[in-house]
């Protein structure tokens, strides 16, 4: 394995086998690959592809491979032919590399017979280019798109047309957003700084920075506090916040503490902000990063928000209920939901009641709420608001609005705001 190719390619092929067999998350997973496979930057960053390339085409590469094979190959097997033929199909590899370095791996890793079935059906492919295009063109929607059959349904009925142009935004890799530290630098400023470094980066709000190439060398710059990584959907929903220095926020499911930076960057550190979550472990994460952006006003406290916190009634300026939710709208960065079945979010929906009729209750007269998800759903997001105003009649809805993917957002994300009368 001291190749530098088969290296990245037994990396791709471990990765997926540990997801495969671990049910391991792709982002966890890839966290660590210089220290686990020795891998070089442009290595990692091909690694990272091709991995996350083979697990949001999983499904159209098990169609495809069904016009070659009689019958389904064996599981590990099966990785190998996916990361062949991916690159062969959506990578700038040529079909003979794809072929023969996936098949050293095969060598490495199985006997030569095996090794020898996976060199003639990556072959045998990419010799078939008609064949090839008649499976991509037959292929049904939920295949042509790698979800679970029931999401892809889901999204049909709730937003017709929009589904297929929902789920083709899915695929590819998303730029990295920065959500600016102004208590520390300008967004002008901090630009300027990591363009001089090398960081393809762009100014996208007084607020926002959007990264291109050199994204690791931003992470590695993360203990900086000048900036932490949020969503654009996580940003606009602090600021439909608008919360203001000296008041009192209450985050009702904090971790791992965005919106709860952004309210405190908002009010510039002065006030109070109450960061709860049901995951005790994960507060000290807030507090140590809370300390590297100089932020001073957070205090965080492990509570189960399906319940009350007695102290905190009608104590809130404003509240941050961000709710566990399905995650179909942010698919793209977790290519796993999408093997998910609808029937898995059931038990999301009286959480997400539960949750917004407690955290309502936190709010003063006047006080605003925002609740959001990361989600297309309207199970979990305009039903449950419509839900909590019919039995709330102290409370009014007075902005809604859910993105899209394919919108300057990039991602699937519902923000309602609410006003205590």
């Amino acid at each position: 394995m001291s190749d530098k190719k088969i290296g990245t390619r037994y990396a791709c092929y471990d990765i997926l086998r540990k997801i495969q067999e671990n049910k391991a998350y792709s982002n966890l997973i890839m966290s660590n690959l210089k220290e686990s496979y020795g891998l070089d930057q442009m290595e990692r960053r091909f690694v990272r592809s091709l991995v996350l390339g083979v697990l949001e085409r999983q499904m159209l590469l098990d169609y495809i491979l069904s016009f070659f094979i009689n019958k389904k190959a064996d599981a590990e097997i099966q990785l190998l032919l996916r990361i062949g033929l991916h690159q062969q199909l959506f990578m700038e590899v040529p079909p003979s590399a794809a072929c023969n370095e996936t098949v050293k791996v095969a060598k490495a890793v199985f006997d030569r017979s095996r090794a020898g079935f996976i060199n003639g059906v990556l072959r045998n492919i990419g010799r078939s280019e008609k064949k090839v295009a008649d499976a991509l063109e037959s292929a049904p929607p939920h295949i042509k798109y790698s979800v679970n059959e029931s999401i892809y349904k889901l999204l049909n009925e709730q937003y017709g047309d929009k589904a297929e142009k929902i789920l083709a935004a899915f695929i590819g890799r998303k730029p990295l957003l920065l959500r600016v530290n102004t208590l520390k630098i300008n967004t002008i400023d901090l630009v300027e700084k990591l363009v001089r470094r090398g960081v393809e980066a762009e100014f996208l709000s007084e607020t926002t920075v959007t990264i291109g190439k050199g994204s690791s060398h931003v992470i590695e710059r993360l203990k900086k506090g000048e900036y932490f990584i949020q969503g654009l959907g996580s940003q606009k929903a602090v600021a439909l916040l608008a919360a203001a220095k000296g008041q009192t926020v209450v985050d009702v499911c904090a971790c791992p503490g965005g919106k709860s930076f952004g309210a405190a960057i908002d009010m510039e550190n002065k006030g109070l902000v109450i960061s709860l979550d049901i995951h005790e472990k994960k507060l000290p994460l807030i507090d140590r990063y809370s300390d590297l952006l100089g932020i001073d006003i957070i205090t965080t406290r492990a509570f189960d928000s399906r319940q009350v916190y007695p102290e905190l009634v009608e104590k809130a300026d404003r509240v941050i209920c961000d709710v566990p939710c399905s995650g179909l709208g942010v698919i793209s960065a977790k290519p796993e939901i999408r093997y998910k079945s609808v029937e898995d979010f059931g038990g999301l929906y009286q959480t997400q009641r539960r949750i917004i009729s407690s955290a309502s209750k936190y709010l003063k007269s006047g006080g605003i709420m925002v609740y959001s998800t990361c989600t297309l759903n309207r199970h979990e997001n305009e039903e449950i608001v419509a839900g909590f105003l019919a039995d709330n009649n102290g409370f009014e809805l007075v902005y809604e609005r859910t993105y899209f993917p394919f919108d300057e957002v990039g991602e699937g994300f519902y923000i309602a705001k609410i006003v205590r009368k």
